[in-house]
């Protein structure tokens, strides 16, 4: 039978700073990103903005992700991450944030698919792959995501 699996490699760590959400419709919150890097042996970066996390509470409760940053990296290069993503909102998991509680990651879904954009030489590889992010921990004004390069 054919191998039907999906390889990856993990290529960052990126974390952020989130203050608490504006909601701007019922259905409709929106952090700002204060403050946000990623660390790598292949790139570092940190946020210059704007930064910012659209989340559309969907009936079931669950989070549909739209974020978009802009990062400087080690040189001097913006580049710009933009993701869309979902987290499953389990019970424990709202209660958890609702006490403003950090949640390890592997008690909860919660992934993304960020793309990164850059005019960078030293960086224009980052424009040719696709990455999967997996929250490590979320809540308590932060958020920490590994990501993953799709082989």
């Amino acid at each position: 039978m054919e191998d039907l699996n999906l390889e990856t490699k993990w290529l960052c760590t990126m974390r952020g700073a989130i203050p608490e959400p504006n909601m701007a419709l019922e259905n409709l919150m929106v952090f700002n990103v204060d403050d946000a890097w990623i660390e790598s042996p292949r790139f570092n970066a940190k946020l210059v903005g704007p930064g910012g996390d659209w989340i559309r509470l969907q009936p079931n409760g669950n989070w549909k992700l739209d974020v978009r940053l802009l990062f400087h990296g080690d040189d001097g290069s913006a580049i710009h991450c933009f993701y869309n993503g979902v987290l499953r909102m389990e019970p424990h998991i709202a209660e958890a944030i609702e006490k403003g509680e950090e949640i390890d990651g592997n008690n909860m879904y919660f992934r993304a698919t960020p793309y990164f954009e850059t005019q960078s030489e030293k960086y224009g590889w980052l424009n040719d792959i696709v990455t999967v992010g997996r929250m490590r921990k979320f809540g308590g004004g932060n958020a920490v995501y590994d990501i993953f390069e799709v082989l």
